[in-house]
């Protein structure tokens, strides 16, 4: 438990300062503000990242709470499964990792949209804790969760296909560039599946002057503005962001474990004089 924890952390921090400024111009467009080209310029308007990297304190900030979530009840749910191996239990697993992480991502995501959003001259504080005080102070408790339902219908298939397609792709060859195309691919793929119902997620939580009552309303508003292309414009970076960041992501937990596994059972010179060696065989390697 604890492993999956600190290589999860570890590993998410990864992925989210790769892909961070993709995850913003992925945000831009999917909220109407332009084109692929307009909204990248708009981006790197002054030539710095500074504004792609706007709202990156949110994720970092609850990237522990989060992959505590995600890795702790995936790693739990698959050994509790009958048939751990299964690439069902794996997909199963995936999916109740999904649904319990969103009560942590949603607000954090809330938080992430507003600043990534924010106009010059608005409220909005740029910080993690301020911006979320500044969403409680102007819409309460509740408004942090705003989102959290569709947030939950977007993971839970996410992380089924997420986790699924990685056990899949990685399954008996984990060296380095096996561990990063099959966490690539795995993530292009989760977003696949669930990016439509993300573009909605997006507007809803970016919307500040309550435009839409709710996910369904912002759905069928969006549809009736902007049609029904509106649901997959602007997956082509977000695939990158997802192939690229979740490439990195697992291999930074690969690499965390076996680090952890070397520390823990390090390799000996000699097997055949000592007996506590002798009595752990299976941790046990020749130099």
């Amino acid at each position: 438990m604890a492993l999956d924890f600190v290589a999860g952390c570890i590993g998410g921090c990864a992925g989210i300062i790769i892909g961070h400024p993709l995850d913003t111009l992925k945000v831009h467009i999917q909220s109407g503000r332009g084109s692929v080209s307009k909204c990248t310029k708009a981006l790197l308007k002054g030539g710095t990242l500074a504004n792609a990297y706007r709202g990156v304190g949110a994720p970092l900030g609850g990237i522990a709470a989060i992959n505590a979530i995600v890795f702790g009840s995936y790693g739990n749910t698959i050994r509790a499964m009958p048939n751990p191996e299964s690439l069902v239990a794996h997909g199963f697993a995936g999916g109740v990792a999904g649904i319990l992480q969103s009560i942590v991502c949603t607000p954090v995501e809330l938080i992430k949209t507003r600043q990534q959003l924010a106009k010059a001259g608005e409220m909005m504080p740029t910080g993690a804790w301020s911006g979320a005080r500044y969403v409680i102070r102007t819409s309460g408790y509740r408004g942090l969760f705003r989102g959290f339902g569709i947030t939950v219908l977007r993971d839970s298939p996410g992380f089924t296909m997420y986790f699924m397609s990685y056990e899949a792709m990685t399954r008996g060859n984990q060296d380095a560039m096996r561990v990063f195309m099959g966490g690539g691919v795995a993530g292009a793929l989760s977003w696949i599946v669930s990016y439509p119902v993300d573009v909605i997620k997006s507007r809803l939580q970016g919307d500040v002057v309550q435009k839409y009552a709710g996910a369904w309303d912002c759905f069928t508003q969006s549809l009736r503005t902007d049609g029904w292309r509106c649901l997959t414009r602007g997956l082509g970076p977000v695939l990158l962001r997802a192939f690229l960041s979740n490439g990195a992501c697992f291999t930074a937990v690969a690499w965390t474990e076996r680090i952890w596994q070397q520390i823990i059972y390090p390799p000996v010179t000699s097997f055949h004089k000592s007996k506590s060696v002798k009595d752990s065989p299976d941790y046990v390697y020749d130099t």
